[in-house]
Order: C-alpha cells, then structure tokens, then sequence
C-alpha cells in the first residue's frame, strides 16, 4: 500500500475511534495522533472537545492542542477561533495558541479582536498570544493594532478596559 493510502487509512480510523463514544478507543486515538498525527484531524479534535463530558478525554485533547509543534496547525487553530461553531471552546483554543508555541503572528488582527469581542478569561488568553507574537509583526501592524483597540476602549467594561490599555502599552513598548 503507498504511504499516502496508508496515512488516509490511519486518518479515517483515527477519525472513526474518535467519533465512537468509546472512551478507551477514543484515549487510544489520542495518544496516536500525538505521536503520528496529522493536523487535518485537528477539526475532530475541536468536535470532540465540544461533545465531549468525560475530563480525562478533555484533558487529553486540550493537552493535545497545548502541545502541538507543527506550525501547519497554526492556520487550522485560527480559523477555528473564528467558526461561530467553536464558541464554546474558544477560550480553550485561544489557550493552545500560546501554549504551544507555534507562530501566530500572521494572525495578529484576529487576536486583537478575540480579545476586544470574548470575555474577560478569553481576553487574557488572547493577550498572551499577542504578547509572544508582536516581535514577528511589522510597525505598521502593531499601529493598526494599537488604533484598533483604542477604538473599542469606550464599549468595553472597566476591567476589559485596563486589559486593553495595558495590551496597547505592550504593543506600543515594543
């Protein structure tokens, strides 16, 4: 079997065991796609912890998400910010993207406003995130940033708001 039929396959029966409601076929999925996975099945992953009530399977999967190194996923974790279908996770999302490290400067404008829209708890996630990822931002984005927030200071609550003020400080300072 070629390599590419043989990684469809591993795919569709990681995919399957995650989908099964079987808690051990499920833990077992997790643990071979942290050694071999591949970020396509990232959106089961995102389904699973929507679904998911058992904490041993959520904890494994947001441990999934925290640890990812290939800087593919980057893209496949930011878009999942923004899918209204993600709400109720966001803030876990948004959590992975600074925990594991990869590069989330292209996505600046996304977290700046994920930290103007979410609440408060999602709105330091996105902070973190922003902070690690300002160094690889030109000045011209970091201004844009910087006006954006401004702009959404007077609708925010008074302690969103220092958030904010405190993020355009770490954006201006850089």
């Amino acid at each position: 079997m070629d390599p590419d039929k043989r990684q469809q396959e591993k795919l569709k029966h990681q995919i399957a065991a995650l989908r099964s409601g079987n808690k051990t076929a499920i833990l077992g999925s997790l643990k071979e796609i942290r050694s071999e996975g591949d970020v396509s099945v990232l959106p089961e992953l995102f389904n699973l912890l929507l679904d998911q009530e058992d904490l041993q399977i959520i904890a494994e999967a947001t441990t999934l998400l925290n640890d990812l190194k290939e800087q593919k996923a980057a893209p496949v974790l930011a878009g999942a910010i923004n899918n209204p279908e993600y709400k109720a996770i966001v803030q876990v999302l948004v959590a992975a993207c600074w925990q594991n490290g990869l590069s989330f400067g292209s996505y600046l404008d996304q977290f700046v406003e994920v930290a103007i829209r979410e609440d408060y708890a999602t709105a330091i996630e996105a902070f973190t995130v922003i902070e690690g990822a300002i160094g690889e931002v030109e000045e011209e984005q970091r201004e844009r940033s910087i006006q954006t927030l401004q702009k959404h200071l007077p609708d925010t609550d008074d302690q969103k708001r220092s958030l904010l003020r405190e993020l355009v400080k770490v954006i201006s300072n850089y």
